[in-house]
């Protein structure tokens, strides 16, 4: 009887202060965070268009710059910690427990050690380089004597080797490589990922290597790919 009483009490304090008993419901989870990681002497306008128009797609987007001055001229492992001090920082402010990498050109090296050897593993969503040399940008001679930025993107270089190490992409990583087919070493494809070009979506479309962030075919790629494909785009 004092037990019947107890719970019966206890029933009646729920609902006079609105408490439920049963579990409360699941609440709806939205899309990860989004973090735009620009390139070699990156135009950070251009990063701000992509990353406003993800965030216009409901993705909370953040951007941020290699290290360096220019910007990607510090060697790649150091930019690859400050990505992984940033995708850290966008974690506790969001409270998310993985953050999606959205990296353009030298961009999409610096997330992929970060993923293969800083332990973003564990903390990566969705991963997508686009315009990235992943084998390495001969044109990077030009700035290798005073940047080992430079020196690091060099084919061949002891950091490309090691980065493009089977497997290239960890297992279980959901990633995508995308680039336009008239831009040199960004056309090497990336084992372990969905390989794409824009123009294989919207054939003859001009896309220059340094516009491809504020390509609306290009940012429609990036939208399906962040969203697990498949890859689509109207070619707006």
């Amino acid at each position: 009887m004092r037990v019947r009483i107890i719970r019966s009490t206890v029933v009646l304090c729920c609902v006079i202060f609105g408490f439920a008993l049963l579990p409360a419901a699941a609440h709806a989870v939205g899309p990860n965070p989004v973090l735009v990681i620009g390139g070699f002497d990156a135009n950070q306008t251009k990063l701000d268009t992509l990353r406003a128009w993800l965030g216009s797609r409901g993705y909370p987007a953040y951007s941020m710059q290699l290290l360096g001055t220019p910007t990607g001229t510090a060697a790649i492992p150091e930019s690859a910690k400050a990505v992984a001090d940033r995708v850290a920082a966008i974690r506790h402010e969001t409270g998310a427990a993985r953050v999606d990498l959205v990296g353009h050109s030298m961009g999409g090296l610096a997330q992929r050690h970060f993923v293969k050897f800083l332990g973003g593993l564990g903390q990566v969503g969705t991963y997508v380089d686009f315009g990235t040399p992943e084998e390495g940008e001969p044109l990077a001679v030009a700035c290798a004597l005073f940047a080992q930025g430079c020196r690091d993107l060099l084919p061949g270089s002891a950091f490309l080797a090691e980065l493009n190490a089977p497997p290239a992409v960890p297992a279980g990583l959901s990633a995508f490589h995308l680039f336009s087919d008239t831009e040199g070493g960004e056309t090497k494809l990336l084992p372990g990922a969905v390989n794409a070009s824009v123009q294989s979506f919207c054939p003859g479309r001009k896309v220059g290597h340094a516009d491809e962030p504020t390509d609306r075919a290009v940012q429609q790629l990036i939208d399906s790919a962040l969203r697990g494909g498949p890859l689509a785009t109207a070619c707006p």
